[in-house]
């Protein structure tokens, strides 16, 4: 509900919502207890019964808004796209919009939706190979493709997209995402020139230059939170290590003593295979501290994951439910219903709550422009 929470803010009305999840579900109507909302999967769903529950017609409803499943997409997971089943939600998003005719609709997902390929091969296969032989179906793009010509299907309706990151927009966390918006009531080209406009934050780095002020950070971000309940999962047996990694300022497996990082990362740390071999990138992500005068990196599904961890600047534990809720932008009397993991998942997949406020109030402005 982070999308749906900043569409609010920015001027909309939530007349239905709907999640597959039981968990997600009862924390929509805890929270939101009036508004229409599905426990199911969207496929067995009909657009009609969506507008009948929210007593309107087609054509009537201002936006809709979603995207499927990051797993399907995201570089961090499989690929597999509309090989797997998860990227059929994506199809079942655009038979709604079809349906229902709202005068803007906006698709969220993964930068990495962009650069995927309807054929998968290994990172470091791909690496290795001849480049001139691939097949169009293994070429980078070739799904993006396909997705881009699905949504151009959609009759009467403008499309464009972009990739913004929410820092930009006063998140104290550096999230980039992949929003696409269509339009048929106005220009998506210049609805996106205004959201740009609206970054009123950068990189330290140019912000004077650029004259914006500079990104926020975890120290605003967390900033009065009263955090009593302390909701978090633990550090599996490597969190022994987390005390090596420096405080408040923010470190990495890299900032382990040389004779503990072999012994930390295991095989992670090296590799003799050619393919491998001095390839392994950074992995900022392994024994990850938080540093307070920066913003959190991307907040991922768990926080104590080995590969993405996320370690709070001055204590050894991951981040707890409820910080990991302030820096999406969460109200801090927004309640979620579930267990641990599953409180962060739902944290971990939403989208935060200002930049989807600045999208929401972007179409507000179109909206009243072209009535």
């Amino acid at each position: 509900m982070g999308m749906d929470i900043g569409f609010e803010k920015g001027g909309f009305e939530t007349a239905y919502a709907n999640d597959i999840e039981k968990f997600a579900y009862n924390t929509i109507k805890k929270n939101k207890p009036d508004i229409q909302c599905d426990l199911g999967d969207i496929t067995n769903i009909t657009s009609s019964e969506i507008l009948r529950r929210c007593d309107l017609k087609e054509g009537e409803a201002d936006v809709v808004i979603g995207g499927p499943p990051c797993q399907s997409f995201s570089t961090a997971g499989k690929r597999k796209g509309f090989d797997d089943k998860r990227g059929i939600a994506l199809l079942e998003f655009i038979r709604v919009i079809r349906d229902v005719r709202p005068k803007f609709f906006v698709f969220e997902n993964v930068p990495g939706i962009k650069s995927m390929s309807k054929k998968q091969i290994g990172f470091y296969d791909r690496a290795s190979m001849d480049k001139s032989k691939l097949s169009d179906d293994e070429k980078y793009g070739s799904l993006f493709k396909e997705i881009l010509e699905e949504f151009d299907g959609l009759e009467g309706y403008e499309i464009d997209h972009d990739i913004l990151n929410a820092a930009d927009y006063g998140v104290p966390q550096k999230r980039k995402r992949f929003i696409l918006i269509g339009s048929r009531v106005a220009d998506p080209k210049k609805i996106f020139e205004e959201i740009r406009e609206m970054a009123k934050f950068a990189d330290p780095r140019v912000a004077a230059e650029e004259k914006k002020e500079p990104w926020k950070t975890l120290r605003d971000g967390l900033s009065g939170l009263v955090d009593e309940e302390k909701e978090l999962t633990e550090f599996p047996s490597w969190g022994k290590y987390m005390k090596y990694i420096p405080r408040g300022v923010g470190g990495n497996w890299t900032d382990l003593p040389d004779e503990l990082k072999k012994e930390a990362m295991g095989g992670a740390a090296d590799s003799d295979d050619e393919k491998r071999k001095g390839k392994q990138g950074g992995r900022t992500g392994f024994f990850r501290r938080l540093g307070w005068d920066s913003p959190s990196p991307t907040l991922v599904t768990s926080p104590s994951q080995l590969g993405t961890c996320m370690c709070h600047p001055d204590e050894d534990r991951p981040l707890t439910v409820r910080e990991y809720a302030r820096l999406q932008g969460f109200p801090d009397d927004w309640e979620f219903v579930g267990s641990i993991p599953q409180k962060y998942r739902m944290i971990g997949e939403a989208v935060p709550v200002q930049l989807a406020e600045v999208i929401a109030a972007t179409l507000i402005k179109n909206l009243r422009d072209n009535n």
